[in-house]
């Protein structure tokens, strides 16, 4: 996928979250882009944000740990991986 692909997909998506700022699912497809984008930062917040609504994906929580071992916090990393594995 090419950085044009993915920024269609974020204004997708950012039309999705201006119908409905509570859409989870935007918010955990959102943090994946910016994960493969290397926005490891921000898509830890937007993982955030989709979990704050359904803490219960496995999926984001997986989304989560990646982004945060990519930043160097592993500890962090782990506790996602973890609660993901949980989840299963």
């Amino acid at each position: 996928m090419d950085c044009a692909d993915n920024e269609e997909r974020l204004v997708s998506i950012g039309k999705e979250l201006m119908k409905d700022i509570n859409n989870w699912e935007a918010w955990a497809a959102k943090a994946d882009i910016l994960c493969t984008m290397g926005l490891f930062e921000i898509a830890v917040r937007c993982c955030d944000r989709s979990l704050s609504i359904n803490p219960d994906n496995i999926f984001t929580w997986t989304t989560k740990g990646i982004a945060l071992e990519k930043l160097g916090r592993q500890e962090e990393a782990l506790a996602a991986f973890a609660r993901a594995k949980e989840l299963e």
